[in-house]
């Protein structure tokens, strides 16, 4: 009787322990708030009650302010998806802003040079190739110096900046276009599906589409590859010169559909506004999990980075504080997130 209850006490303590259902719960509870797109969505939450409450007549949450946000996040999303699939590579672009400015103003222009002398929907479809070609161009450039030329992305991407800058400066004399054909606008900038803007809906398809891509074929992996090792990733077959120069195709063209977007939206361009805008989409990469020197990306947690600099910048606005504020936000949000990107290198390193 003795050894049998001493056999049963043996094989109870050497069998795996069972968690129980309140543990196995809040183990569950514990990883998702771990997920640092949730950690995002969470501080999300809290800034959007704190900017309701502080909003005139809660007018934070009030359609038409959720209709602005969304379309103002067609545009940064597209920005961020294309720095977090760079940075994944170990790449970086800071003239996302310019390509933004130049591909609107040459569209802008070709569309007012056909306006009367082709039907209004081949005039929108040629402006639409216009800002892509712009980006797709500008994506070119940036993509030689680093990949043949190799100039570091940071010192090429601060030329082009420039560059591009100058450009639409020279193209417009330093004045913002007007003259679209107003169905840029009727069409497609000011359409909407409830509070979801016909842009937003363009902008969603495009970075699933992006997402599917870089998820279930060979490019992601290969992206992922160089951005962990870039030697190893030659050596053993990846075309490394040929990725590097797409990615930054990608992201530029990603830029001048950005650049179309904010065309459509207020039938004018803005050469003065743009310049922050890599700033804010290197942010909402890095907030999101990204990792700067490249080896991990997080398409989720891109989003809903980008959502967060949005949802400060309408906040700012709404609760007419100076605008120069929504620049100060922009600058913590991108320390922030070089602080986040750090101290997961550092744990990272402890892990392994």
């Amino acid at each position: 009787m003795t050894d049998t209850v001493t056999q049963t006490a043996a094989a109870d303590a050497l069998a795996p322990s069972r968690p129980t259902p309140g543990r196995s719960a809040k183990h569950g509870i514990a990883r998702v708030l771990s997920n640092r797109a949730v950690q995002i969505i969470l501080v999300e939450i809290v800034i959007i009650a704190i900017f309701q409450v502080l909003s005139p007549s809660g007018a934070f949450l009030s359609e038409a302010n959720i209709r602005g946000m969304a379309i103002t996040a067609s545009q940064v999303l597209l920005l961020a998806i294309g720095q977090a699939i760079l940075m994944s590579a170990g790449q970086i672009d800071i003239s996302q802003g310019a390509a933004v400015i130049l591909s609107s103003v040459f569209s802008g222009q070709l569309m007012i040079a056909l306006t009367g002398t082709l039907p209004v929907p081949v005039i929108l479809v040629l402006g639409f190739g216009m800002a892509i070609l712009t980006g797709v161009v500008i994506g070119l450039v940036n993509g030689t110096l680093v990949g043949i030329v190799h100039v570091n992305a940071l010192v090429a991407t601060l030329g082009m900046l420039s560059v591009a800058t100058g450009v639409a400066q020279v193209a417009t004399g330093g004045v913002n276009l007007f003259g679209m054909p107003n169905e840029l606008q009727s069409w497609f900038g000011s359409v909407s599906f409830g509070a979801l803007p016909l842009p937003m809906l363009v902008s969603l398809v495009v970075i699933l589409i992006i997402w599917a891509v870089y998820h279930f074929t060979p490019w992601g992996t290969h992206t992922l590859a160089m951005g962990s090792n870039r030697q190893s990733a030659r050596r053993v077959g990846i075309k490394t010169l040929q990725n590097t120069i797409f990615i930054f195709v990608l992201s530029s063209a990603l830029a001048g559909l950005a650049g179309f977007i904010d065309l459509a939206r207020y039938s004018t361009t803005n050469i003065s506004g743009h310049l922050n805008d890599s700033m804010a989409a290197i942010a909402a990469a890095l907030i999101g999990g990204t990792v700067l020197t490249g080896g991990r990306i997080s398409f989720l947690g891109a989003i809903v980075g980008a959502f967060l600099a949005i949802i400060l910048q309408s906040g700012l606005v709404i609760v007419n504080l100076s605008p120069f504020y929504q620049t100060i936000a922009i600058g913590v949000m991108l320390l922030v997130a070089v602080s986040l990107d750090r101290s997961s290198r550092a744990a990272s390193k402890r892990d392994s």
